[in-house]
């Protein structure tokens, strides 16, 4: 849709998950812990998109769902070697939604590196605040089909409060930690981890033709 001119955007929920301790590292621009990562500095991770309201044209998009299953490029962020990424696609979404949804997402990874495949995934998504106070965290509970499954919860700070990091934007990142974070396709170099105990960040995102990136 981006080839054509054809005006769309995106905003919802993000959760991320990757296979380096609480903050993860490449939010900083460091190196991820070699220790972990077979003695090289490389992460593996996912995206998961919940679309409160879209559309691409007049294709509605609010409500679907979207992830990628990613691993980073060897040599860390000031490599240049590229990300490669399964991208999952919502089984809900019709034959215009799952084409619209496609070109967006292969659009935004473009600023990273390349799509290997594009699959389609039925989601599981479940978000629980955590504790009454009004600025508490979130717990996530996250499947796609039998390939990906992640549960989390959030750091807090003493009054109960969520932490957070502050993004490139200004935005805000929440951070949390997750329980279970397991991932399962050959189709990705490096796309077989379980990993609990890693970082997990829980965002706004919002997307469109001018502002590819999701991470705030």
């Amino acid at each position: 849709m981006s080839g054509s001119g054809l005006k769309w955007s995106l905003v919802g929920d993000c959760v991320e998950a990757c296979t380096s301790p609480t903050v993860c590292p490449y939010y900083f621009g460091s190196s991820a812990p070699t220790a972990l990562h077979d003695g090289k500095d490389q992460c593996e991770g996912a995206f998961t998109f919940t679309i409160k309201k879209g559309n691409s044209g007049e294709i509605d998009l609010s409500g679907l769902m979207a992830g990628y299953g990613f691993n980073t490029g060897v040599g860390g962020p000031g490599s240049g070697d590229p990300w490669n990424t399964l991208l999952f696609i919502d089984d809900k979404a019709n034959e215009p939604q799952s084409i619209a949804l496609e070109e967006i997402f292969r659009t935004c990874w473009a600023l990273a590196g390349k799509v290997l495949k594009v699959k389609r995934a039925t989601f599981r998504f479940q978000k629980e605040k955590v504790g009454p106070n009004e600025n508490a965290g979130f717990r996530h509970s996250i499947q796609w089909n039998d390939v990906y499954n992640l549960r989390t919860e959030p750091l807090l700070a003493r009054d109960g409060s969520a932490r957070y990091i502050t993004g490139q934007t200004n935005g805000i990142i929440y951070i949390g930690r997750s329980i279970e974070n397991t991932f399962n396709d050959s189709d990705l170099p490096r796309g077989n981890w379980n990993s609990p105990g890693m970082s997990n960040t829980y965002f706004e995102f919002a997307i469109n033709p001018q502002e590819l990136d999701w991470v705030p």
